[in-house]
């Protein structure tokens, strides 16, 4: 044998998500997520290049519990989900490399590391060279021979840097074989493998250095001078040699192959490009022909009952009219007053419908046939095919306020346009971004060009495909209308098909009511919230900007102060050299650029120096006062002189609303800034005051109806003190002896346990030894032991049915809820036991929105509702009206649907948002 090169194929994969996956590449052929497979190939294509092995063999993870997981219950706890999109792109690269004839080598309970491990061992003496692609520090053990080395990725994704026992000595300060025991100490933060807290890589090498091995340590303990070196080995001595022991590669596994098996394949045959080129992979194929010195390919003629003959047929484009003339638009709205349904789309200046300048409409009511009319814009250099604002609304006004019903793509944005260019458009049945969402709450495109190219098997023409891009990018109004009308109609025809569509996909799903009776009647009520906006005390905001400002730099002084001198406190690099090498502080997490100084890292590191404090609260200050202090005032719509956030309907899963320009939704609630922000937004006259209405302890209310527990229902019923109740089961005191901490951190674990927390997730909250953490959760389930009945049945309902439902019926897929991967199967576990939670809170402020607009509308309220922010509602209320109003909106909030206990909401007036918080 030659040269084996092995591979990590799940750090290869990684590490191609994350150089390609930002690009956000498609798949030419399904429009879904590629860049990690696209990069994967790239990458590996260009390492056979470059090193020219003879052997190769691809390493993967297997799914399932693994051995080290039955040593260690949180082996690779703290690992983070992986991400939505790179799932089935790993699933894919693994298909595609057998497909071209590589081996992969995967063993039920064995980690790669292992299967790695013993390709070492097994061709330690025959092979010429063994080159390990991995990431992974612990395979440093693997390098005892002068003939293996391993390949690390450098900054670029092509190149590679070569690791022997040379550089390990050099960098760690530590021979290859005393790995095991360095990692016993340090931990690796990636696995969730403890190590001996306290002990960095400098602490561990001059260890290893001074007493050669872990066993070597501890017979000298007595002989260590630093007492507090002393103590943290002495009384994590049992971290240390489970660490040792998870952190030993195993070399005895019976793979099952022969050196044969191995053999680098004939990977740019004309099959192998063909597949590529057949899954849409057109650069990979056309790499693969060119590095083989040959065209690709032309494609087998494929089968009459092959796939590809099979799938849907591209639709045909349809026949798109631009309307010029006053008669023609005339006639035509006399035909469309007998539609049985009309799509309706609007061009215009802007993406925010409140700043937007109508600059035309499209319509159809029939599959392949569309219309535009162009209205007249001063900046427009086509006035000759345009009609006046005047002419259009004095025709097609009638039309669109007609009971004809209306659909629509994102029909909110259009209604706003319209509503604020005196147009009133009436009787809005369906709109097709809501119908996706609907059927596939989890599904990240509801966008008609991606919906389109899913369900019609059509390319539409895109935004930039009209416009251009870059410095040819040009104006909409630059643009003759004969082409914009191509653009436009095509919109309105390709809606219109879509609802053909998704009208029987709701219908049959069992999710129609969700969609009639709370997502589209709630158009109108964000529509009107939207448009309504919220007063902003600017010069309040100037003064604001500078105390912040005051606070920031005085934050920045104590820490370059206790730094030692200045430094550039955004600089990660510099940040890790004051917090780990000048100050030694413990390493918490790593990354390939060195030490992490995330937020997480930072809040675990609270309480070992001031400087930590002092650096939250300085990344606190600058945060907000970019997001919020400084971008507010410059967001103030200058017609109205008001805030004009937008909410989206389509973004959270669970059915939560979200906010953006600018989302209000991630102001901080308790904190003195949070309440200092919230002053900010008030009333323009003196005639109103701002009334915020929140549920109380929604979530917590809707677990107890949900689980049936009958101590829950029962503190519930009888207006007791949930928090106290639970702190005096966690600790086990009376309720007379619970303290304001102990009632605090029950809190916290409440609100914990709706989100399925793991006992590490609930020591991280609490910052408490994970058994603690443990032991509260297992007494949180023997006090309210129907949360657990309803947890274990939520997640057997989802195993059964792939899917979960609030209690009004809105359906959340759930992904993994049968996959074999340990960290994907509990985060979906947790998605199981908190939807149906959460999403029946977001429905019920939803159907409370509405029932509030239907009263308001009715009454004649001047009062107006301003803002949704989770659980709370904040109003703008007329002081003639206060008590009615409250009265009104807090019974339609709290009757909004029937639980087996009260429904509480809490609220207060005030001149400003904090005031009435």
């Amino acid at each position: 044998m030659k040269r084996l090169l092995i591979i990590d194929g799940h750090a290869f994969v990684f590490r191609a998500y994350y150089a390609f996956g930002a690009s956000n590449l498609t798949n030419s052929k399904t429009g879904k997520p590629s860049g990690a497979t696209f990069g994967f190939f790239k990458m590996l294509f260009k390492l056979i290049q470059d090193y020219t092995p003879s052997h190769i063999a691809m390493t993967f993870d297997p799914g399932g519990p693994l051995e080290r997981g039955k040593i260690f219950q949180d082996y690779k706890a703290n690992r983070k989900p992986m991400p939505e999109d790179l799932r089935p792109q790993i699933q894919e690269v693994m298909e595609t490399l057998e497909k071209i004839g590589f081996k992969i080598l995967k063993i039920e309970g064995q980690e790669a590391d292992d299967v790695i491990g013993t390709l070492c061992e097994t061709y330690r003496s025959t092979a010429k060279e063994i080159l390990i692609f991995s990431g992974d520090k612990d395979l440093y053990q693997l390098l005892e021979k002068k003939n293996i080395k391993m390949l690390r990725g450098k900054k670029g994704v092509t190149e590679f840097v070569e690791i022997d026992s040379a550089w390990v000595k050099e960098e760690l300060g530590v021979d290859v074989k005393q790995i095991p025991d360095y990692m016993g100490i340090v931990g690796d933060t990636s696995d969730n493998i403890p190590g001996v807290k306290g002990i960095g890589d400098k602490g561990a090498s001059k260890l290893l250095q001074e007493y050669k091995s872990l066993d070597g340590v501890y017979k000298n303990l007595d002989k260590i001078k630093n007492p507090g070196l002393k103590t943290k080995l002495s009384e994590q001595k049992e971290n240390a040699y489970l660490s040792k022991q998870l952190a030993t590669i195993r070399r005895d596994l019976q793979l099952g192959i022969t050196e044969k098996d191995i053999e680098i394949p004939d990977y740019k045959s004309d099959e192998a490009i063909l597949y590529f080129k057949s899954q849409g992979y057109n650069v990979l194929s056309k790499d693969l022909a060119k590095s083989a010195g040959k065209e690709v390919p032309k494609d087998p003629e494929p089968a009459a009952n092959s796939p590809e003959n099979i799938t849907i047929p591209p639709a045909e484009k349809g026949a798109y009219k631009l309307i010029t003339s006053v008669d023609e638009l005339s006639k035509i709205c006399r035909g469309l007053l007998k539609s049985r349904v009309l799509s309706v789309d609007t061009e215009t200046t802007s993406p925010n419908p409140s700043m937007a300048n109508l600059l035309g409409i499209s319509f159809s009511n029939q599959e392949k046939t569309g219309f535009y009319v162009s209205v007249k814009n001063n900046a427009s250099l086509f006035q000759d095919k345009s009609l006046s604002l005047e002419e259009v609304r004095e025709h097609l006004g009638p039309v669109l306020s007609s009971q004809v019903p209306k659909v629509g793509q994102n029909i909110k944005y259009d209604l706003i346009v319209l509503e604020n260019h005196g147009f009133v458009l009436n009787n809005i049945q369906f709109d097709t971004m809501l119908a996706s969402y609907v059927l596939r709450p989890e599904g990240r495109r509801h966008n008609m060009d991606d919906l389109a190219k899913e369900f019609l098997n059509y390319n539409t023409i895109t935004y930039d495909d009209l416009v251009g891009t870059g410095k040819k990018k040009k104006e909409l109004t630059d643009i003759d209308p004969e082409q914009v009308a191509e653009y436009a109609a095509e919109d309105a025809d390709v809606t219109f098909r879509l609802y053909q569509i998704f009208r029987k996909s709701i219908k049959d799903s069992g999710v129609e009511p969700i969609l009639r009776d709370m997502e589209m009647p709630l158009i109108s009520v964000l529509a009107k919230m939207e448009k309504t906006g919220i007063a902003l005390d600017v010069p309040y905001f100037e003064e604001l900007a500078r105390d912040f400002d005051r606070e920031i730099r005085h934050l920045e002084s104590e820490i370059h102060r206790q730094a030692g001198g200045p430094f550039n406190i955004a600089s990660t690099k510099e940040l890790q050299k004051i917090l780990f090498d000048d100050l030694k502080l413990r390493i918490v997490k790593k990354t390939q650029t060195g030490f992490s100084t995330d937020h997480e890292v930072l809040e675990e590191l609270v309480g070992e120096h001031p400087i930590i404090e002092k650096l939250l609260n300085y990344r606190k200050y600058t945060k907000l006062k970019s997001t919020y202090v400084d971008a507010l005032p410059k967001m103030v719509n200058p017609k109205t002189g008001r805030i004009h956030t937008s909410y989206n309907q389509t973004i959270a899963a669970t059915g939560r609303l979200s906010s953006t320009d600018p989302n209000l939704q991630n102001i901080p609630i308790r904190d003195r800034e949070g309440r200092l922000l919230r002053k900010g937004f008030t009333v323009d006259s003196n005639d109103y005051e701002i009334l915020s209405l929140d549920y109380s302890q929604i979530e917590l209310r809707i677990m107890a109806h949900i689980s049936k527990d009958p101590a829950m229902l029962e503190a519930y019923n009888h207006g007791l003190d949930i928090h106290k109740r639970t702190a005096a089961a966690l600790y086990g005191v009376p309720e007379i002896d619970v303290t304001h901490e102990m009632r605090d951190k029950a809190k916290v674990v409440n609100f914990s346990v709706i989100y399925g927390v793991t006992p590490y997730g609930l020591s991280r909250n609490l910052r408490i030894p994970r058994d603690e953490a443990k032991s509260f959760i297992e007494r949180y389930m023997t006090q309210y032991p129907g949360v657990k009945s309803y947890m274990d049945s939520m997640v057997e309902f989802a195993e059964k049915n792939g899917y979960v439902q609030t209690l009004t019926g809105r359906r959340r897929p759930v992904m993994d809820i049968n996959s074999t991967h340990k960290s994907a199967k509990e985060a979906a576990k947790r998605i199981a036991i908190n939807s149906p939670i959460q999403g029946t809170s977001a429905d019920m402020i939803k159907i409370a929105m509405i029932k509030i607009h239907e009263d308001i509308e009715k009454k004649h309220y001047k009062s107006r509702m301003l803002l949704q922010v989770h659980d709370e509602l904040v109003f703008e209320v007329h002081k003639k009206e206060k008590d009615d109003f409250k009265a009104s909106m807090k019974k339609h909030m709290e009757t909004a649907m029937s639980l087996d206990l009260p429904i509480v909401v809490e609220g207060k007036f005030g001149v400003n948002w904090d005031e009435a918080h």
